[in-house]
């Protein structure tokens, strides 16, 4: 569905990148979706961040070396937003060998 609308031209979805460190994780993920909220009110009717934070900033844009990012998803529509996020969070089996 992403890529379809991505297609037709008309935005889904806005991302925002947060700067974290380790400690605190989940206190930073309140505040990166908070932040967002205020941000892009129009853009709210899900609000994901990815838990493991190991983004970094995309090509171009000026970071610091090594410094890791939460990735922040806020969507205008609910259910593209919660199928997103079940497909990154969902646990995938491990094959042995």
């Amino acid at each position: 569905a992403l890529i379809q609308e991505a297609l037709s031209g008309e935005r889904s979805f806005l991302v925002l990148y947060t700067a974290f460190e380790e400690e605190d994780k989940a206190d930073k993920i309140q505040e990166a979706n908070k932040s967002f909220a205020e941000k892009h009110p129009d853009d709210v009717q899900h609000i994901f961040t990815d838990p493991h934070g190991i983004h970094l900033l995309p090509e171009g844009a000026e970071s610091h070396p090594d410094q890791q990012y939460f990735l922040t998803l806020g969507f205008r529509n609910k259910e593209i937003g919660r199928a997103v996020e079940k497909a990154v969070t969902r646990k995938l089996p491990i094959f042995p060998g």
